[in-house]
C-alpha cells in the first residue's frame, strides 16, 4: 500500500505543473487533472468564480479571511458536515502558503464554525452545524438588495471621505469598484450598485459633483460637509446620520443607544448637546464606537426571542456588560471587545443552526429569525 503523504505529494507537483502549462487556478487545474481533460493553455470557465472574483484574500483582515474560506468550503462540502475540506487549494489559489491555512484552520475552530481534521502539511476542516449555518445567512444578506444598497452607500461615502484627506480633487465615484472595501460580504458591488450609491448620496447632499445624461449618478464629485460629518461623526452609517434630526413621540430624548435590562443598567449617549433621561447613570460611547452601541442595543432586544438556556443568557448577560463597558472607556480596547463578540456569535449561532437543521427542543421560527438578525448586526465588528 502506497504512503498516502507522498501521492498527496505527487498530485500537488502534477496540479501545479498543469498550472503552469495552462494559466489554470488551483482549482481548475485539479479538478480537471482528475477527470483526465484538457483545455487549451489560459482557458478558464466562464463560470469559475474565482476567475470573476475581484476579492483578493489577506491575512490582513482575519474575519474576511475565514469567511471566503467558508463560503468555498461549503460548496466543497456540499452543504454537508461530514465531509472533509483541504483548505490547500484555498490557500493555493489566494496566494496563501502553509502556515495561513493552518491559522485559518484555527481561526474557524476558535469562533465554532468547523472542526479540525487536519494531519501534518495538510490542513482540512469539517464544517459544523454553526458553521453551515454562519455561511446561509451570510449569502442571505449577500442577496439581499437593501442590504447591498446600504453597505455601497457607506462604503462609498468612506472613500471620497478618503479621497479627500488625500487631496484628491473631484475624484470618480466609479473608481471606487477596484478597492477591497467595494463588496459586501465577499461579492463585489456592480457598476450599478454603486452609480446607484453615488446618486443617493448627491441627492442627500453628502457627495457633489456633475453628471452626464443617460449615466447613474455624478461622474465625479467631491463629498460635501455634510458627507464629512457623517463620515467622522456618525461612522459613515448613512442611514442614522439621516435620521439625526427625526423627532421622537417619547418623553426622553436620547442621542445613543438605551440598554434596558441587566446589562449594568446602563444608558449611553454620544455626540449629544442635551440628553433628557430619567436614570442617574449616563455612560458617553467612545469615538468612533456608536455603530457597535447601536447594533447592541438591538442585539439585547433580540435576546428574550432566542428562548436561551440559563447558561447561554449568562454568556451572553457577561459578554455584552464587557462590550458596553469597553465602549465607555476612554480608549476602548479591541481584544475584549473581539472576544466578547466571538461569544456572542457562537451563541447566536447554535440557535440558528438549531432551527436551520431542525434540530433541538423549542427552537422555533421566531428564535431563529432573532439569531440570524443578531448575528447580522454584530458581523461588521
Amino acid at each position: 500500500m502506497g504512503d498516502p503523504s507522498s501521492s498527496r505529494r505527487g498530485r500537488t507537483r502534477d496540479i501545479r505543473a498543469r498550472m503552469r502549462a495552462t494559466g489554470e487556478p488551483y482549482s481548475v487545474a485539479a479538478r480537471r487533472l482528475a477527470a483526465g481533460q484538457t483545455s487549451p493553455a489560459g482557458e478558464i470557465s466562464p463560470a469559475d468564480p474565482i476567475s470573476q472574483s475581484r476579492i483578493t484574500i489577506t491575512m490582513d483582515d482575519t474575519a474576511a479571511a475565514r469567511d471566503a474560506l467558508l463560503d468555498w468550503a461549503y460548496d466543497q462540502a456540499r452543504g454537508d458536515t461530514t465531509n472533509v475540506v483541504e483548505i490547500l487549494p484555498f490557500a493555493e489559489e489566494h496566494g496563501l502558503d502553509l502556515d495561513a491555512g493552518f491559522t485559518l484552520v484555527d481561526v474557524c475552530l476558535a469562533a465554532g464554525l468547523a472542526r479540525s481534521v487536519s494531519t501534518f502539511g495538510n490542513p482540512a476542516i469539517l464544517l459544523t452545524p454553526a458553521g453551515l449555518a454562519h455561511v446561509q445567512a451570510r449569502r442571505r444578506r449577500r442577496d439581499d438588495p437593501a442590504l447591498r444598497a446600504v453597505a455601497a452607500r457607506s462604503g462609498l461615502l468612506r472613500w471620497m471621505y478618503q479621497q479627500h484627506i488625500a487631496g484628491v480633487s473631484v475624484p470618480h465615484p466609479s473608481r471606487f469598484a477596484a478597492t477591497p472595501e467595494a463588496s459586501f460580504e465577499g461579492s463585489p458591488f456592480t457598476d450599478v450598485e454603486i452609480g446607484r450609491a453615488a446618486e443617493y448620496l448627491a441627492k442627500k447632499d453628502l457627495i457633489k459633483g456633475p453628471g452626464a445624461f443617460g449615466s447613474i449618478g455624478p461622474l465625479r464629485a467631491n463629498i460635501t460637509p455634510n458627507g464629512m460629518d457623517c463620515v467622522v461623526d456618525w461612522s459613515a452609517d448613512v442611514r442614522a446620520y439621516l435620521r439625526r434630526q427625526e423627532p421622537t413621540a417619547t418623553t426622553s430624548t436620547y442621542n445613543g443607544p438605551v440598554f434596558h435590562g441587566d446589562v449594568s443598567g446602563a444608558q449611553l449617549a454620544w455626540n449629544n448637546k442635551s440628553v433628557t433621561q430619567n436614570n442617574t447613570r449616563i455612560e458617553q460611547v467612545a469615538p468612533g464606537y456608536e455603530a457597535l452601541a447601536k447594533a447592541m442595543t438591538e442585539v439585547m432586544s433580540l435576546v428574550p426571542a432566542m428562548k436561551l438556556s440559563l447558561e447561554g443568557q449568562e454568556d451572553v448577560e457577561a459578554a455584552s456588560n464587557e462590550i458596553v463597558a469597553e465602549i465607555v472607556r476612554d480608549e476602548p480596547r479591541p481584544g475584549p471587545i473581539r472576544r466578547a463578540i466571538t461569544v456572542l456569535r457562537t451563541r447566536f449561532t447554535a440557535i440558528a443552526a438549531a432551527g436551520a437543521a431542525g434540530v433541538g427542543v423549542g427552537v422555533g421560527d421566531a428564535a431563529q429569525e432573532a439569531a440570524h438578525r443578531a448575528i447580522e448586526l454584530i458581523t461588521p465588528f
